[in-house]
């Protein structure tokens, strides 16, 4: 896990920590997906958070079968998938997020909330005899 401060500079920084990860645990075939869907949660927690309130936390793990990817903020907001306006430059995040992961969700808490999303591990990556059933939501004991 990282904690990044709630600025534009961590976009970057959370898609060279993913791609880094990624690549220590030898899948490079997921970098790209993770990078992009990552972008768009930190990008949103920064967008939606107060100013001073607080980083912005990332985690990766690894289920038997999927990346789990979590980002947690302090603001209230909720997210919504929907599509934007074609002449809008915002609102795409989400419905990225939901068109790429094999299963995304949220939680919030009194602290804030937590963003998540999972993306299948590919052939070879996923541990023997172990489940293929996309992930459970992750509570608030697992942010």
């Amino acid at each position: 896990m990282i904690s990044l401060p709630a600025s534009p500079r961590s976009v970057a920084a959370a898609r060279a920590f993913s791609r880094r990860l990624l690549a220590e645990w030898g899948l490079d075939a997921l970098t790209d997906d993770t990078a992009l869907l990552l972008s768009e949660l930190v990008t949103n927690a920064i967008v939606h958070v107060p100013e001073g309130t607080g980083d912005v936390e990332l985690s990766l793990s690894r289920t038997p079968a999927h990346l789990v990817a979590r980002v947690t903020d302090r603001g209230g907001a909720l997210p919504r998938c929907s599509l934007a306006a074609k002449d809008s430059e915002n609102g795409r995040g989400m419905w990225l997020v939901e068109q790429i992961a094999e299963r995304w969700g949220h939680h919030a808490s009194p602290a804030g909330k937590t963003v998540w999303f999972a993306l299948p591990l590919p052939d070879g990556h996923r541990a023997p005899g172990g489940p293929s059933a996309v992930p459970a939501p992750p509570g608030p004991a697992d942010a």
